[in-house]
């Protein structure tokens, strides 16, 4: 079985990812924290690929044209795969479907803003996942999902859903009733400077992840004190 497990994420450019973090940090900074973030994702699934055969790795990268940006994020060996679609369920339908027109047979997908998310996690997204009938999802706490995972694709589990709000997981879970749906623990994105705040605590109690996102934060602090200074 082909697997791929897949980043889904936009070019760390400041002033267009971590909106909601700027005021909090720095345009600057919010790039920073989110090349960190996706850096952290990428290790993470780094991890798993090691335990598992035939894997692949995928960044699935939007916009066009802004390859260079992703310099900054650790991935090594990773597929390039530019996002096609309109909006947030058409894109990850045509990954979907891209990757299973190249042949893989278990497609796993993340977001970039869960740079603590544990591998086990993830693990469990691919061993859930027996059938074509099922599909995986990771809830997070804000009602979206860190995760979706399908053994063939169901188009109708991304479609007519208002990405962004907190609706998305009620509607996820009241679609087509002959899918299986599974869900997997529930974890947080870091969007908001509440969740930032989360997340240095955690990291300030665990030394087992987020080694980028720590080392990122730690200059973001420096560097404010120094321009405060």
């Amino acid at each position: 079985m082909k697997e791929a497990l897949v980043l889904m994420a936009k070019a760390p450019l400041a002033g267009q990812v971590k909106t909601r973090l700027i005021g909090a940090l720095t345009a600057e900074d919010a790039a920073d924290l989110y090349a960190a973030c996706l850096s952290d994702t990428f290790a993470l699934m780094e991890e798993v690929a090691d335990e598992r055969e035939a894997m692949r790795l995928v960044l699935c990268y939007t916009p066009a044209g802004a390859e260079e940006a992703f310099e900054k994020v650790e991935r090594e060996g990773s597929l390039m795969l530019l996002q096609r679609g309109a909006n947030l369920g058409e894109r990850l339908q045509n990954c979907f479907a891209d990757l299973f027109e190249l042949g893989y047979t278990s497609i796993v997908i993340l977001g970039g803003d869960s740079p603590t998310l544990p591998g086990e996690n993830v693990w469990e997204a691919f061993e859930s996942l027996t059938n074509d009938d099922q599909v995986v999802i990771g809830p997070t706490e804000d009602a979206g999902y860190y995760l979706i995972g399908m053994r063939a694709l169901h188009q109708t589990i991304l479609q007519n859903i208002s990405w962004g709000t907190n609706e998305v997981l009620a509607v996820t879970r009241a679609r087509d009733r002959r899918l299986e749906l599974i869900e997997l623990p529930v974890w947080y994105d870091v969007d908001t400077a509440e969740e930032l705040g989360r997340l240095r605590q955690e990291l300030k109690g665990r030394k087992d992840s987020g080694h980028y996102t720590r080392r990122c934060l730690k200059e973001i602090a420096k560097r404010a004190k120094d321009q405060g200074g």
